[in-house]
């Protein structure tokens, strides 16, 4: 991914709007890129401190930098469940289709000694 494709995916980083793919190709390229980093660090800080006006929480002081880190934690721990669910939903269908195809094999030798 180059800078200009993952600066135009912080907004949809930040709105959760990426597919699995999206998110995990633009956080690798952002933990190499200090530049773009520093634009999805601005984008972000942005971001919360408006909710945050919008919300009217007087007197809360947040540390943006730290919901930042753990923000791209939690997306991270995100593609990884993604991930995993995707591998056990292949790996069942493969049991599935094995013990399907096991049955047929079952049900064609017992036709065989029927005739």
């Amino acid at each position: 991914m180059n800078c200009r494709t993952a600066e135009g995916m912080v907004n949809r980083y930040i709105n959760h709007s990426l597919s699995v793919e999206e998110m995990e190709e633009f956080l690798d390229h952002i933990e190499q890129c200090s530049s773009c980093y520093d634009e999805l660090e601005t984008y972000f800080i942005v971001h919360e401190a408006m909710q945050q006006l919008d919300e009217s929480n007087e007197g809360t002081v947040l540390d943006f930098k730290h919901l930042l880190e753990q923000d791209i934690r939690k997306s991270r721990r995100y593609i990884r469940k993604k991930k995993l669910s995707r591998l056990f939903a292949g790996i069942f269908i493969c049991v599935l289709i094995v013990a399907l195809a096991a049955f047929l094999v079952y049900l064609m030798m017992q036709m065989v000694h029927i005739i």
